[in-house]
């Protein structure tokens, strides 16, 4: 695990250390990103499933990658019900500790902790997860808001997200048993290997300028529930339901990633504390790194 983690702190720290010395540009990420986004995830998440036994994929799978964030989402409404909880903070909490960072970072620690077999599940669990945000997240927020939202705006990022569509291509070629051409399926396959480092290296590149300032009881309370609450949550699920093996564990992966970038982008469209989101971005995936020994640990010990 020790060389997990510096792989992966060593390729963050080199896009930290890029932008901060003027190697790469401000806003250069936004490039990366774009490229990641728009052709390097989605070449890797069709080859990955569609190469992945769906034999693994049963109702347990579903309920880890679910149930854990809708007890999580139902317990901000219910501490912002009892008094507990201010709007604001409720409305913060329910998307940013359920919507973590199953991608950029997901898919890398999926594959060095499980093995590249472990990216086809991963990239499954990441379009759950999503679904899930986006639509009981959705109808939490509505609940919670003092004024209705509308649900066309909130289902735009999921309507919109190439990771979803990527794994329902790789599922339906999965299912019905095609396969690529090999000159494309080569391509994509090229393409798909720049996923991990290039999205490592954005990530400490995005990095660069944010600081944790203030709003430290808040920050540590999204954190808490993003990376331990939510962990305990989906391990207590699998325990429940007997789910252990090989998906099991890259469900748990997926659960246990920090608050995602992506929610910044929906505090600004949404009118959250973009501030505290990204300062909660920055905290928890700092605190990440030592809590992966511990996530490691339960993982084995249990799943």
């Amino acid at each position: 695990m020790t060389v997990i983690i510096a792989n992966l702190f060593l390729i963050m720290a080199a896009g930290w250390l890029f932008r901060r010395y003027g190697v790469v540009g401000e806003g250069s990420e936004k490039a990366f990103n774009q490229y990641l986004y728009y052709l390097a995830l989605p070449a890797l998440t069709i080859l990955k499933i569609a190469d992945t036994p769906l034999s693994g994929l049963d109702w347990r799978f579903l309920g880890a990658n679910s149930a854990p964030l809708v007890a999580m989402m139902a317990l901000c409404w219910l501490l912002w019900k009892a008094g507990l909880l201010g709007c604001a903070m409720a409305r913060v909490l329910v998307i940013s500790a359920a919507l973590g960072n199953t991608v950029y970072m997901g898919f890398p620690v999926a594959s060095m902790r499980l093995g590249e077999a472990a990216v086809g599940y991963a990239a499954i669990a990441a379009s759950l997860q999503n679904i899930v945000v986006f639509t009981a997240g959705f109808l939490v927020m509505t609940l919670i808001r003092e004024e209705p939202a509308t649900a066309g705006g909130f289902l735009r990022p999921l309507l919109r997200s190439v990771v979803l569509w990527s794994s329902l291509a790789g599922l339906a070629l999965a299912w019905s048993g095609l396969g690529l051409p090999e000159l494309l399926r080569r391509v994509m396959g090229d393409i798909g290997k720049t996923t991990m480092p290039l999205s490592l290296f954005t990530i400490g590149v995005g990095l660069y300028g944010k600081k944790v300032s203030h709003n430290l009881p808040k920050i540590a309370l999204i954190s808490s529930f993003k990376l331990l609450l939510l962990p305990a949550l989906c391990l207590l699920f699998c325990l429940s339901t007997g789910f252990a093996g090989f998906p099991a564990r890259v469900a748990f992966v997926q659960v246990f990633m920090p608050v995602a970038v992506l929610n910044y982008v929906v505090a600004r469209d949404f009118g959250f504390d973009q501030d505290l989101v990204g300062q909660t971005i920055l905290f928890s995936t700092l605190a990440f790194f030592p809590l992966l020994y511990l996530y490691d640990l339960l993982m084995v010990a249990f799943l």
